[in-house]
């Protein structure tokens, strides 16, 4: 019979088991040359190298925005040059070179209008990351936020992630210009916020000139800020919107040809450094700040005009006249006025109606019916009026503004400067380019 005799030494391992101290030691043995590989020279040398190869896709990759937006800038400065109305056709070829025709006029009547497009974009170094989509399964499933809209940041998947930080967002500019009877008749532009949600395309920045505002088969909202500035204003007229609910993500404006040269500036003054930037563009705000200021500036005087003593002052009456082509303006008199009881969303409450006899047409086709007409005492009812009397008089007279669904001052006190404004101001001209029946968004 044969003995082998081992030399191994035993340590405890568990309770009921030992473990031969040599598998201890070589365990030990592959963790330690395991930890000096990973923190020794040339690992160092290794994620060195990675760290500089990350800050030099970055960098490159934010030298790319950065000369995409100073051609994006470029034009807006050009599309700034040009005049509505004044600006030959001619003109504008020389002044923005890279426009492109659109292959088909449009006639209507004797007038032909002629559209010009251009567009800028990184869409085909955006074509990378949709590549790593294809790749799914290496990371979790991304599932749409519930609240989207609110936080771009949950918006988007892994992929778009990592090329959000490393500064690689998305970017693009649209650009139009209509051309009538050889004169520019309309401009237009929209820049898109740095992530891509899909389509209906969302907005950060729009901007667009216009005769006036009309809607095909609708009417065309006023709100108490277009009011206080018709011919500059920040509302439903301006733009399609954006998904994102903060007020701060998007920003559209229409000016007309009474709008303020200096005001109509800040539309095509832009800063898009914060597309390149670290953190990337939060609010709307770090592009056009002077816009910003403008809309600020509005939303003040809306609201200091609406707790005067003329909450509806001839002004914006002339404004109405020049910057609504539909709009509908009757001379009506008062024949009676009495108090009601109405039910308001379950609500019974007492209020004033009135019934009125049409006087003039004083603009465009008034229709009625002229019967028991609320008499609202807010400036901000739908059939809105000035603080008046309880019960207007009969025999008294009054401006009925109809053509537009008004938040504020639709009727409003027949006085001869009232009068006189909507008389004598010039109508706005219906262009076909104006109708804004496809913009929806919040403004």
């Amino acid at each position: 019979m044969v003995f082998a005799v081992s030399n191994l030494a035993y340590v405890p391992f568990s309770e009921d088991r030992v473990v031969p101290r040599m598998i201890l030691r070589t365990r030990f043995s592959w963790a330690t040359a395991l930890c000096r590989y990973a923190t020794g020279r040339r690992a160092r040398r290794l994620y060195l190298a990675l760290l500089l190869l990350l800050v030099v896709l970055s960098g490159g990759v934010r030298v790319r925005s950065y000369l995409l937006a100073w051609r994006i800038q470029v034009v807006l400065s050009q599309l700034e040059q040009l005049r509505v109305d004044a600006t030959s056709e001619e003109q504008l070829l020389k002044t923005v070179p890279h426009l492109v025709r659109d292959p088909r006029d449009i006639r209507v009547g004797a007038h032909v209008h002629r559209g010009y497009q251009l567009s800028l974009s990184n869409e085909d170094d955006m074509r990378w990351v949709y590549w790593m989509r294809d790749f799914r399964w290496l990371w979790p499933r991304f599932a749409i936020p519930a609240d989207l809209g609110k936080d771009k940041w949950a918006c988007l998947d892994l992929p778009f992630k990592i090329a959000y930080v490393l500064g690689l967002r998305h970017m693009s500019l649209a650009a139009a210009v209509t051309v009538l009877d050889g004169t520019v008749s309309s401009i237009q532009y929209s820049i898109e916020p740095d992530v891509f949600l899909g389509w209906p395309v969302s907005y950060l920045v729009e901007a667009r000139s216009a005769h006036g505002f009309w809607r095909n088969r609708d009417l065309v909202p006023v709100s108490i800020v277009d009011d206080e500035s018709p011919a500059y204003r920040f509302g439903a007229g301006a733009g399609k919107g954006s998904f994102f609910s903060s007020a701060a993500a998007h920003i559209g404006v229409a000016y007309t040809p009474d709008a303020p040269r200096e005001k109509v500036s800040h539309a095509f003054q832009v800063d898009l450094s914060c597309f390149w930037s670290l953190r990337g563009c939060d609010s709307v705000r770090q592009v056009v700040p002077l816009l910003w200021k403008d809309r600020e500036e509005s939303l003040a005087a809306t609201a200091a005009r609406l707790t005067s003593k003329d909450p509806c002052p001839d002004r914006i009456l002339a404004g109405r006249v020049r910057s609504l082509p539909d709009l509908n303006v009757a001379l009506v008199e008062v024949v009676s006025a009495r108090e009601v009881e109405a039910n308001r969303e379950r609500d019974r409450t007492r209020e004033i109606v009135t019934d009125y006899r049409l006087k003039e047409a004083v603009l465009g086709h008034p229709e009625g019916p002229w019967t028991n007409i609320p008499w609202p005492l807010s400036t901000t009812r739908n059939a809105a009026n000035p603080v008046g009397p309880v019960f207007p008089k009969a025999g008294e007279r009054f401006l009925y503004f109809g053509g537009a669904r008004f938040d504020s001052c639709q009727i409003v006190p027949a006085t001869p400067s009232a009068e006189a404004a909507a008389r004598t101001s010039v109508p706005a001209p219906r262009r076909m380019e104006d109708d804004i029946s496809g913009m929806w968004g919040r403004m």
